[in-house]
């Protein structure tokens, strides 16, 4: 697997405390991405599965884990063999994806239509500028959330909400970065901001 970073979320990137892991890689490029730092495959860390369960095992009281990036669905092979082993651990899975849920019911990614049978939640589409709106762990109306298991059902009401758009700012010995849907002016003028003052 190609694995752009990895952070432990509260709440931004799906239910409750989570383990978040940016795959590298993306060839939908949308305009004003939160994430360009993902598109390009050949960059990030190669990892293999046990590798990143290991890692994944050094965190407790985590409720589960998401996927995000990048597109993850790119290395949905990978992905199917790492959300077995996830769930064997009594862990959630999230997922963010650029393809359409009814395209990967229909078989037109490789694995992807296994991989469902392990997500509990998906939201889909691709970030559509013109459509930003304020709706929890979405950046544009278009994309959709779906529950693919029981366990998160009681959230539907509350996902639909509109003007709840959350976002995690943390700061360490490797720098600064931001998680959830926020504004990318803002991101953009913070980083600069902290620049000038290093």
């Amino acid at each position: 697997m190609r694995i752009g970073k990895y952070l432990i979320s509260t709440g931004v990137n799906g239910p409750g405390k989570r383990f978040v892991i940016w795959f590298q890689g993306c060839s939908f490029h949308c305009k004003s991405c939160f994430n360009p730092e993902f598109w390009n495959k050949n960059g990030g860390k190669v990892m293999n599965v046990k590798e990143m369960l290991s890692i994944i095992d050094k965190y407790s009281g985590i409720e589960g884990v998401t996927f995000t990036g990048g597109e993850p669905f790119l290395q949905s092979k990978e992905l199917l063999s790492l959300s077995k082993l996830i769930r064997c651990k009594n862990l959630t899975i999230v997922c963010f994806t650029g393809y359409q849920y009814e395209d990967i019911l229909k078989g037109k990614i490789p694995y992807g239509k296994e991989l469902l049978n392990y997500i509990d939640i998906l939201i889909d589409g691709r970030f559509i500028k013109e459509e930003k709106t304020f709706l929890i762990w979405r950046g544009s109306r278009n994309q959709k959330v779906y529950f693919l298991s029981e366990r998160y059902k009681y959230l539907k009401e509350f996902v639909e909400k509109e003007g709840i758009s959350e976002a995690e700012i943390k700061v360490g010995k490797k720098g600064i970065s931001i998680t959830g849907i926020f504004d990318i002016n803002f991101w953009e003028e913070l980083k600069k901001v902290l620049k000038e003052n290093d």
